[in-house]
């Protein structure tokens, strides 16, 4: 009963940040401009100097724990952002704003299912030779005990491009590393998302407390077994930060219980440092995280990978709690009229490629065989409705080579990186192939071994299975059958009368494939098999969606560049 009663008071406390809006007088150069913003993940993309930091800091500044001195991050940190501390506001525009303080920014917040509305209000402060941004109350309602300057108590962390500071670059005497003061639910937390992300890398279970004096890096490093935690990449010390905050707000959470209200997580440059194949493991992570610890993430990015990651054209989905802003145009900064996948990339090279232009995606399979089974798996309707969320014409090819020759072509020539390589179930994925994120394996029964994950094999197996079902999930599959009147008899008869299709061979199994394939086809006998192998069909397509929608924004983002590039 007790934990029924704490999740409905975490409900109910739930702090969300819903929107920023502009007015018709300028902030800056940002005018006329509302965002809304996800419940999880929101993205926020455009040219330089259009306005990014600018937003993140408006809403950073907005949120976070002031009352409480002594919860601190560990950044050793409140869970608050000064905006002075984020983009350089000159006292010179400080004048101009007060001249009219009803069209300053207007930041929206849900407190407790109501709306609570702050004014972003320029002021100067004493000593200082920058602005600073006071969130003022509007139309403050009954009950609201928020107070009319003070920020909203959503728990939040700023993570800026000092977190990309380099220690190797660094002065020796300004680096200091020492070991961590941290719970060890949140030193597994840091490791734990660290290896999700650098899958390979072998982690210690030392935690360091890293810092660059008179710079305000900070962090949490795991150890490495193979170098110093020192040593890092910037792509590990970028991901570190994240970690860190991530491990912040853990012990945030754990320290208020019921009282958590959630927190607000701003990073600018999410994508700074990371690989392609990085990224897409950065988001799933990022997702994960953000349910588990109730946080609201905001980003801006420059990637066209990290976009196509959570793009709903892309790898994305539009029930997902997620969304990506695109901004254009630097002069005049506004919400882009054509938020498609598409749009955003041509905008992004500043290339514009006929509406009736479909880029040709090939998909390249071992032989004619691992196409039809692939065919039957994924059909036209299917790849259609793919090939236009994408915008690309996608083309079936078999090359009639081992999978272990398919899989050897990126790394021969590099325009075999931007096709789909579909090997069969039977082909081992490793090496450099395993970090390729155009392969995809075709599926086969769980538990299968060798020669039985082909799709020959898989066929002629089930089909041996479905010629001796008396009842149960077989007999199904049987009666389901596109024939009249299915029977064990009618199978046998027909695929293993003379007895070929006994053998698992690899040549034998292929004749027989061929020798069968039109009655294969024509009684839908992969589909029944699909039906009865959900799961393994499901991760198939799915990993089939992601490679494809790799392959169609590198192809995107090639074809709208210019030829110079």
């Amino acid at each position: 009963m007790k934990t029924m009663e704490a999740k409905v008071v975490e409900r109910t406390n739930r702090i969300k940040v819903k929107s920023i809006t502009f007015s018709a007088k300028s902030f800056r150069k940002l005018r006329e401009l509302e965002i809304e913003f996800a419940e999880r993940l929101t993205l926020i993309a455009g040219h330089n100097g259009i306005g990014k930091s600018t937003i993140l800091g408006l809403v950073a500044n907005t949120f976070g724990l002031t009352s409480s001195q002594d919860s601190k991050s560990y950044f050793s940190e409140p869970f608050y952002a000064n905006i002075e501390r984020i983009v350089y506001l000159a006292l010179s525009e400080v004048e101009a704003a007060q001249k009219n303080p009803s069209a300053a920014p207007l930041v929206q917040a849900e407190v407790n299912e109501r709306i609570v509305k702050k004014r972003c209000a320029m002021t100067k402060r004493g000593r200082w030779r920058r602005a600073r941004v006071v969130p003022r109350t509007v139309d403050r309602e009954e009950g609201d005990d928020i107070g009319p300057d003070a920020k909203v108590p959503l728990p939040t962390i700023y993570l800026g491009i000092r977190r990309l500071a380099s220690f190797g670059e660094a002065d020796e005497k300004d680096v200091v590393s020492q070991p961590a003061t941290i719970e060890q639910e949140d030193a597994r937390l840091i490791r734990s998302f660290i290896s999700s992300i650098m899958q390979g890398t072998e982690l210690t279970e030392d935690v360091s407390h890293q810092q660059i004096k008179g710079s305000k890096k900070r962090t949490m490093q795991p150890g490495y077994q193979q170098h110093d935690s020192l040593s890092v990449s910037l792509g590990q010390d970028s991901l570190s930060s994240i970690a860190t905050a991530l491990a912040s707000f853990n012990q945030l959470k754990r320290t208020m219980g019921a009282e958590y209200p959630g927190g607000l997580l701003v990073i600018d440059e999410l994508d700074a440092g990371f690989h392609p194949h990085a990224i897409k493991l950065l988001v799933d992570a990022l997702r994960s995280y953000a349910r588990r610890l109730c946080l609201q993430i905001i980003a801006t990015t420059h990637s066209p990978h990290l976009i196509s990651w959570v793009h709903p054209e892309g790898s994305g989905s539009l029930n997902a709690p997620d969304k990506v802003v695109y901004l254009l145009d630097t002069a005049r900064p506004r919400l882009a009229p054509d938020q498609s996948l598409r749009g955003i990339i041509e905008d992004m090279t500043l290339v514009e490629t006929q509406a009736d232009e479909k880029l040709s995606l090939c998909v390249y399979f071992e032989d004619q065989e691992a196409l039809d089974f692939f065919d039957a798996l994924f059909p036209p309707a299917s790849r259609g409705a793919l090939s236009r969320r994408l915008g690309v014409k996608i083309e079936l090819i078999p090359l009639g080579v081992g999978g272990n020759h398919l899989l050897g072509l990126p790394s021969r020539d590099p325009i075999f990186k931007d096709r789909v390589l579909v090997v069969d179930g039977d082909t081992s994925i490793r090496g450099a192939s395993a970090n390729y994120d155009n392969v995809v394996k075709l599926p086969c029964a769980a538990g299968a071994r060798d020669k039985q994950r082909s799709p020959e094999n898989s066929i002629r197996l089930f089909l041996l299975e479905l010629s001796r079902a008396i009842e149960g999930p077989y007999f199904e599959a049987l009666e389901g059958l596109n024939t009249r009147n299915a029977t064990t008899d009618k199978v046998r008869a027909r695929f293993f009368a003379d007895g070929v299709g006994r053998s698992d061979e690899r040549e034998k199994t292929k004749r027989w494939w061929r020798q069968h394939w039109a009655t294969i086809k024509q009684w839908k006998v992969i589909n029944a098999w699909a039906s009865l192998h959900q799961a393994e069909v499901g991760v198939f397509r799915q990993r089939l969606e992601l490679a494809v929608t790799a392959v169609a924004t590198r192809l995107m983002v090639s074809r709208a560049l210019p030829k110079e590039y």
